[in-house]
């Protein structure tokens, strides 16, 4: 069993101004984070040293346990900078979500010398039970989707239990298909992302094979109850409402480029684009929605934050949490599809910001946790039913 040293936890006294401090230098760096397809370690270092990566990890495993409305925030700015480094620092807040159900031991394994989770929650691995050298699993298998593999220390996996060829059932006779926690040492990184967004993020796939996982490292998700008492343990719509923060940033961002294309340069007949009627309402449109939208997550969000901490939070507020953060994102969309059209062809040279904003943009959308699904299963609350749609 590995000893694990606690380091202290670090503690950010104010995330958004830690936050703030670091936008130029990530705004700086953003064409080499999509040209290398990762974000520079230099700058991951940097966010790790900030805290900003843990600030949704519990105090007693080394994080500062900060309020989840707070940290979207953090991910909304850091996005607006540049979408690449607000994804894998959003993914890593987010994957540190799971400390919170492991038995203590693992989670310090993984997380108290500010450890980096990467992984993919689909169960397409294959996990052996074995006995030997402690109770535990070996684990094989392929995962797409690791945001952040790149710099990752950690990775998690799901895997399907088999009890010699047939796959173990659970209580509700469904596939008994725990998550599972792999050191990097212990995976390989293979270079698949190629897409037409978040190129920064090295979103990759990773192969595991037949690599000895011991039990603590090991937990069911959205089955077993958390270790841990923080309230945001009973509300997980709050953990990824950060995928709509993360939109409305790259959506400011692309804001603030239009609005400073606008006043510096003239159109048809020599005549400043801001004295134009079209340029004009592109842009009132376009921070109507963003600002309309910010307004819905964040209150909501707090609704339910507050809620929760009483216990009294229900299904109606846990559910517009989702809706409000899919909407966040649709909202966003449309605000950049808005500003990219008007802006014509200053918003289609490779390297422009708003080039970049869009493809990135429409590549975070695609994301099912505020596509489609999400819709469905907020309005199935709203008529009285149960969400059937997980983290609800």
């Amino acid at each position: 069993m590995t000893i694990v040293t606690l380091e202290p936890p670090t503690t950010v006294s104010d995330p958004l101004a830690t936050t703030q401090a670091l936008l130029p230098r990530i705004r700086d760096l953003a064409i080499e984070t999509e040209l290398t397809g990762r974000v520079p370690q230099p700058l991951v270092d940097q966010l790790i040293e900030a805290g900003l990566f843990h600030l949704l990890l519990p105090r007693s495993l080394g994080g500062s346990e900060t309020d989840p409305v707070t940290a979207a925030r953090v991910v909304e700015l850091l996005a607006s900078a540049d979408a690449s480094t607000g994804w894998v620092a959003m993914l890593a807040m987010q994957n540190s979500y799971m400390a919170g159900f492991l038995p203590e031991t693992g989670a310090l394994e993984v997380w108290a010398n500010q450890g980096v989770v990467s992984g993919t929650a689909r169960p397409i691995g294959r996990a052996v039970p074995v006995s030997e050298p402690e109770p535990g699993y070996v684990i094989s298998g392929t995962w797409p989707f690791a945001s952040g593999s790149s710099h990752a220390t950690w990775f998690s996996a799901e895997c399907v239990v088999y009890d010699g060829d047939e796959p173990r059932l659970d209580e509700e006779g469904n596939q008994f298909a725990p998550t599972f926690f792999v050191s990097r040492a212990d995976v390989t990184v293979r270079e698949t992302w190629n897409t037409t967004g978040l190129r920064g993020t090295a979103s990759n796939d990773f192969t595991i094979d037949g690599v000895f996982v011991p039990e603590r490292r090991t937990f069911r998700t959205l089955i077993d109850p958390p270790v841990h008492d923080w309230a945001l343990y009973r509300a997980l719509p709050l953990l990824f409402m950060n995928q709509g923060a993360h939109a409305l940033g790259v959506a400011s961002g692309a804001i603030e480029e239009a609005r400073a294309a606008f006043s510096t340069r003239n159109g048809w007949g020599g005549v400043p684009l801001a004295e134009q009627p079209r340029f004009q309402a592109a842009i009132a449109e376009a921070v109507a929605k963003v600002q309309s939208a910010r307004a819905y997550i964040y209150s909501s969000a707090e609704e339910l934050w507050h809620a929760v901490q009483a216990d009294a939070d229900t299904p109606e507020l846990r559910a517009r949490v989702r809706l409000a953060t899919s909407h966040a994102a649709s909202a966003s969309l449309e605000a950049v599809d808005l500003l990219h059209r008007t802006m014509a062809t200053s918003a289609v040279m490779t390297g422009a910001p708003i080039e970049r904003q869009f493809r990135d943009l429409h590549t975070a959308a695609a994301h099912v946790m505020v596509g489609p699904l999400t819709y469905e299963a907020a309005g199935r609350v709203e008529l009285g039913s149960e969400a059937s749609f997980p983290y609800f």
